[in-house]
């Protein structure tokens, strides 16, 4: 308060010197508020009733007329509706204001108080109330997600970090299904891959905020890495409770009380607001509130929004029960490469024994975690953000890296004209170890191509085409400051020994069919393709008696090349029988990676199930399908 009232006052005498030395001209003074605060008053501007069924439901309601915009600042946060009606669990005073927009900004009425006389179990029976302290009479400790051991080192569990980065307009209804109860998880969070954002309870795109192009944007940033967000040190703790009201307490790190206040939870809209106390944080950067939206509310894990914040200072607060956080054990984390079996094989050619690679001009670079997986999956130029920039292929196009397996020599060409030849070594877990000092070249915006500090390059996914051939390779440098590489993208030169088996890049679809338990999963050999036209892939087996669980046609990586490609179902048949179908009701979309294109015939979770029974086969099912790849 404080901070604000200074400002206000330097606004005030600013504005004070400027009519003291200039004239009163209408434009430079702000319009007068048409509604005075002594007209806001209960019984003639609004009212606040008690529910006559229920006293600790109160009904507010603007007396205004309809043309007036009017907003609350009630004890369960903002609202900004005509009408409001609360559901206040536990006795005590509260105060509500109304605000009415007027010509000058919003014009407050004084605060208005009201007594709720009794408790109501009933409103605090809710799984989120006994989520977050554990029901009545209990309590329940939270931390955010970060602490410093006693060796020095920092350790952070389910959310990886004590914040992540928003896009502010993120509500629980763009996060959650509405098949999420007490007992049942469907949420962005523990579904993980699984989550489709088309279930969410609002599954239209989250609005972009402050001018920003921010559209259905976050960031779940890990600790480790971006130490930046925030010192690494022990905040402290939040202790909830439900025991003679609903108490918050903030405590430091060695468990002495700091501050005292009390929260209210709305579990329609999913907010907490909190009195007398601010959530905990990490910092005391003035970005606060006591009104929070709820991300995520779990019975171990807890992500909460402050109101008010924008682009740019819209990070949550993630929170974990202290308790699991004392107990939490990371799980085994591969730190290596998983490299497939014959790998040597594949980079090192037995016939060809001379492989020129290039990087590709695609996506020729991104960053890798230790286990080998990329952090972006950038694919395509216009993927790459503009705070790196788009890779412009023509100013690397004469970069090269040869390797002959025959006598273990290497020759780098770099786009100067300048080469470099050397030998190399490549051990058993993937990593090349060059001889002579590889030098660096700008690649990508600000970024280079460089070897690591042992002059060597790590094999992180070697990729083949659908011939079973190398298509591609991802080289690593590990860096010396964090737990990562930088990742190139190398691809075989034609002739070289990488090999495609066609001049056109080539797709492969499967038709897959599983039964409600799982007993009948199949799917049908791959249908290699190159371009237009009609194909046919077919799977065998008998349905079990459980009936059909799903059906669907993939075509991996198209969406890479080919955006627009469009499949049309042109027959099924069923035990060599063609059957009736209608191609406008098979689901069209991506598949479990987002570059794969998929038709869904039916599902067992709800998609076209009263069209299951005419896909049961006892010997096969064909799907004749035809393929334009668009633009």
């Amino acid at each position: 308060m404080i901070k604000t009232f200074k400002y206000i006052s330097r606004i005030a005498l600013v504005g004070t010197m400027a009519f003291s030395v200039s004239s009163c001209a209408d434009e430079y003074s702000m319009p007068a508020p048409d509604i005075d605060p002594a007209q806001l008053v209960e019984g003639v501007a609004f009212t606040v009733e008690h529910d006559a069924q229920n006293p600790n439901i109160i009904h507010l309601k603007s007396l205004m007329p309809s043309s007036y915009a009017v907003a609350w600042v009630t004890p369960q946060g903002r609202r900004n509706t005509n009408e409001v009606t609360l559901q206040i669990p536990f006795d005590g005073e509260y105060e509500v204001q109304m605000g009415v927009n007027t010509r000058g900004g919003y014009v407050w009425s004084n605060p208005y108080s009201f007594t709720v006389d009794e408790f109501c179990a009933e409103f605090v029976d809710h799984y989120l109330w006994k989520r977050i302290s554990g029901g009545v009479g209990n309590s329940k400790t939270w931390q955010l997600d970060l602490a410093v051991l006693e060796d020095g080192s920092t350790k952070t569990t389910f959310w990886n970090g004590p914040h992540w980065y928003w896009n502010p307009n993120y509500t629980w209804d763009h996060l959650h299904a509405t098949t999420e109860t007490e007992t049942a998880v469907n949420n962005y969070k523990d579904s993980g891959k699984d989550w489709d954002p088309a279930t969410a309870i609002d599954p239209s795109e989250v609005p972009a905020s402050d001018g920003e192009n921010n559209a259905g944007w976050y960031w779940p940033a890990e600790y480790s890495g971006n130490s930046w967000m925030c010192e690494a040190k022990n905040y402290g703790y939040i202790t909830f409770d439900l025991i003679d009201g609903a108490n918050v307490t903030i405590s430091d790190a060695d468990g002495n009380v700091i501050e005292k206040g009390s929260y209210l939870l709305d579990v329609d809209n999913h907010t907490i607001s909190f009195s007398g106390v601010y959530p905990l944080n990490s910092s005391n950067n003035g970005v606060m509130s006591r009104e929070c939206k709820i991300l995520y509310l779990s019975d171990f894990g807890m992500q909460l929004i402050q109101d008010g914040l924008t682009a740019g200072s819209a990070t949550s607060l993630n929170y974990v029960t202290k308790d699991y956080f004392d107990n939490y054990q990371a799980a085994e984390v591969s730190q290596e490469p998983e490299l497939p079996d014959g790998w040597r094989e594949d980079v090192s050619q037995t016939v060809i024994t001379s492989v020129k690679w290039v990087l590709s001009d695609k996506n020729p670079l991104d960053w890798a975690n230790l286990d080998g997986s990329l952090m972006n999956g950038w694919h395509n130029p216009e993927d790459y953000p503009d705070w790196l920039g788009t890779p412009d292929p023509a100013s690397y196009a004469d970069f090269s890296m040869t390797l002959d397996s025959n006598g273990n020599s290497a020759k780098f060409v770099y786009p100067d004209g300048s080469t470099i030849d050397c030998t190399y070594e490549l051990s058993d877990n993937g990593i090349y170890t060059f001889s002579e000092p590889i030098k660096s070249f700008s690649l990508v915006g600000w970024a280079s191509f460089a070897v690591d500090a042992e002059n060597s390059l790590r094999i992180l996914q070697i990729e083949k085409n659908v011939y079973g051939n190398v298509a591609g390779i991802w080289l690593g440098a590990l860096s010396s400051e964090k737990p990562e590489y930088m990742a190139y993208h190398f691809v075989p030169t034609a002739g070289s020994g990488g090999g495609t088996g066609s001049d056109e890049p080539a797709y492969a679809a499967t038709l897959n069919y599983f039964s409600t338990n799982w007993a009948l999963s199949v799917a049908s050999d791959p249908v290699i393709f190159t371009g237009d036209g009609v194909y046919t892939a077919t799977v065998y087996g008998t349905v079990p008696e459980e009936g059909p669980g799903g059906m669907y046609l993939d075509i991996p990586n198209i969406l890479i090349d080919y955006p627009n490609v469009d499949v049309t179902i042109k027959d099924v048949k069923v035990d060599g029988n063609s059957i009736s179908f209608s191609d406008e009701v098979i689901e069209r979309g991506t598949g479990d990676d987002p570059n794969t294109y998929r038709r869904y015939f039916f599902h067992q979770w709800g998609l076209n199930l009263d069209t299951a029974p005419n896909y049961v086969f006892n010997s096969s099912l064909e799907v004749t399908f035809e393929v334009k790849m668009g633009d």
